[in-house]
């Protein structure tokens, strides 16, 4: 807390498990990269920093965000990603610099309401997002009566590959499985398959296996390219046959012709 002058602290690769409440005198601060440690928390003292415009804590193990992390109000860039939170504070707006939240992997049910006054150019919800901003829907938290943003890649919900007929899935909607253990949270899905499931009153299991939509893999461009010569083949080769039978069926009529005037 006395380095007073000190701009750029990377801890990142540690097995840091807490982050000393001192952190908020080193004023100056403008770069703090905690990746990959054991945090569970952030100090509130983090909020005194009002140069700090770059925050990193991926892949530790918080399970919430003191509401002083509003007080960085020159905060540009803040990636959490990898994480077990399951809320954001709605005081993150007061942080009014900031460009790009990265939230992906957690364990998050839905947004703030309060997002909407910033400028963001990017937020991350998910691995394979596609785009940098998303659609976002204001719904009411049927708990407080809070009103907050949700989408598509809300809530977000881990994948685990032995637990798919726990729950429905779809898209970037993902089981949740109860009491489940912190070391199965980390375990990547290898393969994740995502399925539309018609809950309905089955009588059997091959009958509920016939009505899950599964996604399949889109096909490599160069396979496209070959079935469109392939329809296209198939498209001259059906045309010519009735180019033929429409010659066939004017030279049949002109014989006709003949032959009656004959």
């Amino acid at each position: 807390g006395k380095l007073r002058r000190l701009s750029i602290l990377k801890v990142d690769q540690n097995k840091l498990i807490q982050l000393t409440d001192s952190i908020g005198d080193c004023e100056s601060l403008t770069e703090l990269v905690l990746t990959e440690n054991q945090l569970q928390s952030l100090p509130k003292s983090i909020g005194k920093l009002k140069k700090l415009n770059n925050l990193n804590a991926d892949r530790n193990k918080l399970t919430s965000l003191p509401k002083e992390i509003g007080g960085c109000c020159s905060l540009n860039v803040f990636s959490v990603r990898d994480n077990r939170l399951a809320r954001i504070p709605s005081e993150i707006s007061q942080a009014t610099e900031l460009h790009v939240l990265d939230v992906a992997g957690n364990r998050l049910t839905y947004l703030p309401l309060s997002l909407t006054t910033l400028k963001l150019k990017a937020l991350w919800l998910s691995d394979n997002q596609s785009q940098p901003l998303l659609t976002f829907q204001t719904d009411t938290d049927p708990e407080t009566g809070e009103k907050i943003l949700t989408c598509v890649l809300l809530p977000q919900m881990p994948s685990e590959p032995g637990c798919q007929d726990n729950l429905p899935r779809c898209g970037a909607l993902e089981s949740l499985v109860n009491e489940m253990s912190d070391e199965t949270w980390n375990e990547r899905a290898v393969n994740r398959v995502s399925a539309i499931r018609f809950l309905e009153d089955e009588k059997d299991e091959e009958d509920n296996e016939m009505r899950t939509l599964l996604r399949r893999a889109t096909p490599h461009p160069g396979e496209l390219k070959n079935m469109k010569k392939t329809v296209e083949n198939l498209r001259n080769d059906m045309n010519a046959a009735k180019g033929l039978d429409s010659n066939k069926n004017e030279v049949n009529n002109a014989i006709d012709r003949v032959t009656t005037s004959v």
